[in-house]
């Protein structure tokens, strides 16, 4: 596994924070913009799937790519899979007491394969809209009309799931996969390592506390059942992949500092220990904004950090 060295990043983050971050997202953006000028110079692609388990970032890397593929004069339709969740009431009860939204069959999978037959065959198309505070899917979605140039880019924990393409046949041509996921830990001083999932963990933490009003105890009691879900209905697809995306951002500990270790530095969480300790070997210093197109937006806001 590769890792970041945190002692070097913190000894750039010293010498100008400021250029630190610049030059990580930089870093990141540059992935997103290879994998866009590849699929541009392939006129045939008419079909991009991104998938990716919980607190990748699969969201923002979509957003980028259509960006760049608008920049470059390419019309790009978005659909998220989390508008096909059937309503929360038919989505059965995990051990732990919640919905399972992580199975793949909590999506309504005849509707979004029908929706993507009919977009690749450039038919109008109502996507769905799911309300999650109501917890309740509708029919007033947006109306995409795929024209013969166009790309749709399908975004969603279940993407790649060979199930939604099981319709028509070889279509290897006309689809690229991108997979992401953070690929790298960080090396802290002391020599822990915080490993990619578990730092997906701590973006899961600061993003349903804040965003969410989960506990950490409530989001800990569903991280080992989503886990579960990854190994069973996204792990095995990874392999797929085209493009494998790594979500890393070198600074990204100074500003989960800001955010939660206060609340959990003198925590008796088991699950917690590794973060605490590798969290408490983060000097303290102030970024009090971050780009505005950042994929840590999917988990932190200004307001966490203007505190």
């Amino acid at each position: 596994m590769a890792e970041v060295n945190w002692r070097e990043v913190e000894k750039l983050a010293v010498h100008n924070v400021s250029a630190l971050v610049v030059n990580c997202e930089r870093d990141f953006d540059s992935q997103i913009y290879a994998i866009a000028d590849d699929i541009y110079r392939n006129s045939a692609v008419s079909l991009i799937l991104i998938a990716g388990p919980s607190a990748s970032g699969k969201t923002t890397s979509a957003n980028l790519l259509a960006q760049r593929l608008q920049f470059m004069g390419v019309k790009v339709h978005r659909i998220s899979t989390d508008d096909y969740f059937l309503d929360r009431e038919d989505i059965p009860f995990l051990p732990s007491g919640v919905r399972d939204f992580d199975n793949f069959r909590a999506i309504n999978v005849p509707l979004l394969q029908a929706h993507v037959r009919d977009i690749t065959e450039g038919k109008p198309v109502q996507l769905p809209r799911f309300d999650f505070f109501e917890g309740k899917s509708y029919s007033d979605g947006e109306v995409i009309e795929n024209g013969p140039a166009d790309i749709v880019v399908i975004e969603g924990i279940h993407a790649l799931n060979p199930a939604i393409l099981d319709w028509c046949g070889d279509v290897s041509q006309k689809v690229k996969k991108i997979s992401i996921a953070p690929r790298r830990g960080f090396r802290m001083e002391s020599g822990q390592v915080l490993a990619p999932d578990e730092l997906r963990l701590l973006r899961r933490l600061i993003r349903d506390y804040y965003t969410r009003g989960n506990t950490f105890e409530a989001t800990l009691k569903q991280w080992k059942e989503v886990r579960e879900a990854e190994n069973k209905f996204i792990s095995p697809f990874v392999s797929l992949a085209d493009y494998k995306i790594d979500s890393v951002y070198d600074y990204e500990l100074i500003v989960y500092k800001q955010c939660i270790y206060k609340f959990i530095k003198d925590t008796h969480l088991e699950e917690l220990q590794g973060i605490r300790r590798a969290l408490a070997e983060v000097n303290s210093m102030r970024i009090d904004t971050i780009p505005a197109n950042s994929l840590l937006n999917e988990f932190v806001h200004y307001g966490e950090l203007s505190n």
